[in-house]
């Protein structure tokens, strides 16, 4: 239909968006997907193109995992959820077929595309910045990330700073490099003013690694300063995370947290849990008066009360005891009393610590992490802890593998044996909670079992093993963000997931592919 030069500049047009728009939602993502499917079928020239495929073993191993999905729709009860799942995973088909049936992508191509990423990611990572700072204020730290999920923004930020720091050494020029530099700065700073914790353990990662792969390559002077990077960051990130434990879990040793009697207004106090949860070192679960807190909060807030005789609305029972505790106020009516205008609106937001809305968004989300370690340790609350809760999707998960381990249970049935699994191991989740493994390599044995294991691990190894002369330096971050995020993330079950893997993998793996093919082995880009 168009000429070959037509189609060449839509097949680019088609990847670089998809290379900006990645970070900006699902539109943008989509729309670069639907041009680049277009545009392969108007090419035609469709027998060339299946000679091109047919005998590449890369491409067919890349896309075996798709493939692999196919054969389940044979033996899924729920063939919706099955096709849905196909639907969803399209990219994992559509990336490398384009990929690797187009002509190779010159080095500046390459550049080019790479920094559409970034200026995509520094649009999408500009707006987190401008709603949560300047527009609104989140009081719920999950919900910092506008167009996905704050953890797979933490895989795209991190992407962006190793490309930031690859051009760092890539392009010439004193303001070029240092343009980049502030870039990779930049996107570390967002990773700490979002608080996106997975995404700072991602970026602790890949600065290890970095540091790890300098002290065994380099000369005896950057050996030595490797390490002492490595061992002042290791000590600086533990230091806090300690602060912030003593600061919550170490119990003081005051008159509050000493058994009590009773209240001022003469009542009975009640003592529920002397050893376990603490707000800011203060028992929780000791001195409560609970019909004085009863009666005091429905004063304050009549339509946002408890009654804990009927199990009714306890929630707000649980937060406000906690909120008490962190401001060392009695739990009685006493410490109600004292409770002020901006106290009343956190606890009806469900804010447990009255210093939470003052702390930056990582020290929400680190308090959050040590209370839930705390909680799990304690053998107490586990619901809504994005931590501890995966050691029950885990288990869930391996109790479905020994029964269905060899080719699994079909990739549409998987969410509904699951659920069934927690009922009959009546786990400690509540059905709300009743969510997929978390763990990629975990969700494929469900569904496919052992053989699809070897054929998504097959899919990931062969080809670096083929073609590790010519991949692409910038592949081995991404391979890390990669495999860190599926042990803690089914990243292959979203679109932002699907498509960060399918994108990367199909534009690294292509490169290095045709490199080979024209000789260009050892000489990565």
């Amino acid at each position: 239909m168009f000429s070959e030069k037509i189609n060449r500049y839509i097949y680019l047009f088609g990847i670089v968006g998809l290379a900006f728009g990645v970070t900006l939602g699902a539109v943008p993502t989509s729309i670069p997907e639907i041009i680049l499917l277009g545009n392969w079928l108007i090419e035609l020239n469709f027998k060339n193109k299946w000679q091109q495929l047919k005998s590449n073993k890369i491409f067919w191993v890349i896309v075996s995992v798709y493939l692999l999905h196919f054969i389940g729709l044979l033996y899924s009860k729920d063939l919706k959820a099955a096709w849905d799942d196909l639907l969803i995973k399209f990219p994992l088909l559509l990336l490398p077929m384009v990929f690797f049936s187009a002509k190779p992508l010159s080095l500046k191509e390459f550049y080019v595309l790479l920094q559409c990423f970034i200026l995509g990611s520094l649009l999408s990572t500009a707006w987190c910045l401008v709603y949560n700072f300047i527009l609104h204020h989140n009081e719920v730290v999950r919900n910092v990330s506008r167009f996905m999920s704050h953890i797979r923004l933490g895989l795209y930020i991190n992407m962006a700073i190793a490309i930031s720091i690859y051009f760092v050494f890539k392009t010439q020029g004193f303001i070029k490099k240092t343009g980049f530099l502030l870039l990779a700065f930049y996107f570390v700073a967002v990773l700490v003013l979002l608080g996106l914790a997975s995404g700072l353990m991602y970026c602790f990662i890949l600065i290890s690694g970095a540091l790890f792969y300098l002290i065994y390559k380099q000369g005896m002077m950057v050996k030595l300063s490797a390490l002492v990077l490595l061992i002042g960051l290791t000590w600086f990130v533990g230091d806090y995370i300690r602060d912030v434990n003593n600061e919550q879990l170490e119990v003081k040793q005051n008159t509050y947290n000493q058994k009590q009697q009773m209240s001022k207004g003469g009542n009975l106090y009640l003592h529920f849990d002397t050893l376990g949860q603490k707000e800011n070192g203060n028992m929780v679960l000791m001195n409560i008066q609970l019909e004085e807190l009863q009666r005091g909060w429905k004063r304050l807030a009549p339509t946002d009360s408890f009654d804990y005789g009927k199990a009714h609305h306890l929630k707000r029972y649980e937060v406000l005891v906690r909120y008490l505790s962190s401001k060392s106020l009695s739990k009685d009516s006493a410490g109600i009393a004292q409770l002020n205008e901006s106290d009343i609106h956190n606890i009806q937001l469900d804010v447990t610590n009255y210093k939470y809305p003052e702390w930056n968004y990582l020290h929400q989300r680190v308090y959050e992490l040590v209370n839930e370690y705390d909680e799990f340790q304690n053998n107490r609350q586990i619901n809504g802890h994005s931590l501890t809760m995966r050691l029950y999707f885990w288990k869930a998960a391996l109790h479905i593998i020994k029964s269905h381990w060899l080719i699994g249970i079909g990739g549409g049935d998987t969410q509904a044996e699951l659920t069934k699994t927690y009922v009959e191991t009546h786990s400690p989740l509540e059905p709300a909670w009743y969510k997929r493994p978390h763990n990629q390599f975990l969700s494929f044995m469900v569904s496919y079992g052992l053989i699809g294991l070897i054929v998504f691990l097959g899919s990931i190894f062969y080809p670096i093993v083929k073609l590790r002369d010519t991949l692409p330096k910038l592949f081995w971050p991404f391979f890390v963000l990669a495999m860190t995020s599926f042990i803690l993330e089914d990243t292959l079950e979203t679109q932002a997931g699907v498509t960060f893997y399918a994108f990367f993998l199909s534009l690294f793996l292509s490169v290095a592919f045709f490199r080979r093919g024209l000789g260009l082995v050892g000489k990565t880009k």
